[in-house]
């Protein structure tokens, strides 16, 4: 299941539109999916263990928190609803991962040229939105070689090396081509399935659509050739 990294340069190449789109439809799938979501954020986290990446577990004990947290008035007698409870923070465990899979399919700095339409309201929210990943994949060096300095002065460091102000980002969105239209339609079609009784389906095929290319096929296919010769060899 390696081979699902494939596509990444074919997902660095959409139009910043499709990717505004696909990062609001997956953050509203936690709360508009009703039923299955502890199924679905279990889906989430088999990806996640499939393509190796850890991190997310890290997050989770935000849910486990507060699940204990309110679980607190047990210990003087009180009646809580543990059923109430423990949907939250399924539904927490579902925003997550779900926020995770945005950071890991996309790279939101490609919405950089959206925020250059409304430049003085945005301005900010733009150099924030370019920092964010790069802060998320560089923490863990700094913290590693400047592991001797105070916390303040390793995220100091960590600002200054990766401060990418929206002035840097191409000033103009490219035009829509018939495979960015495509695209949107796609994600268009199945984000309309998270208000019907296949909203389940939807949710899941939703990250798919990113990964599941002609490219990422044809790498596919070389990946597997390359194992079934080494095992020949």
């Amino acid at each position: 299941m390696q081979w699902l990294i494939f596509s990444k340069t074919e997902r660095e190449r959409l139009h910043p539109l499709n990717v505004a789109l696909f990062l609001m439809v997956m953050l509203s799938v936690p709360f508009v999916l009703q039923d299955h979501i502890g199924m679905l954020a279990l889906v989430h986290l088999i990806f996640f263990i499939t393509i190796r990446q850890f991190e997310v577990f890290r997050y989770l004990m935000l849910p486990l928190l507060y699940t204990l947290m309110m679980m607190v008035p047990l210990l003087y007698g009180a009646s809580i609803d543990v059923i109430g409870i423990l949907a939250v923070s399924v539904q927490i465990t579902l925003f997550i991962t779900s926020s995770q899979l945005v950071f890991t399919l996309v790279r939101l700095e490609q919405m950089g040229p959206l925020f250059r339409m409304l430049p003085r309201l945005t301005r900010l929210t733009g150099l924030v939105l370019a920092l964010i990943p790069s802060l998320l994949r560089t923490w863990p060096e700094v913290k590693m070689s400047h592991r001797h300095h105070s916390l303040s002065e390793q995220l100091e460091r960590m600002a200054m090396y990766h401060l990418l102000p929206i002035d840097a980002v191409p000033s103009r969105l490219r035009k829509l081509t018939l495979r960015d239209i495509r695209t949107g339609v796609i994600l268009l079609s199945v984000s309309s399935l998270l208000l019907t009784s296949y909203a389940y389906v939807g949710a899941v095929v939703l990250p798919m659509i990113l990964l599941c290319s002609k490219g990422a096929f044809l790498d596919a296919n070389d990946y597997f050739k390359r194992q079934q010769s080494d095992r020949t060899a």
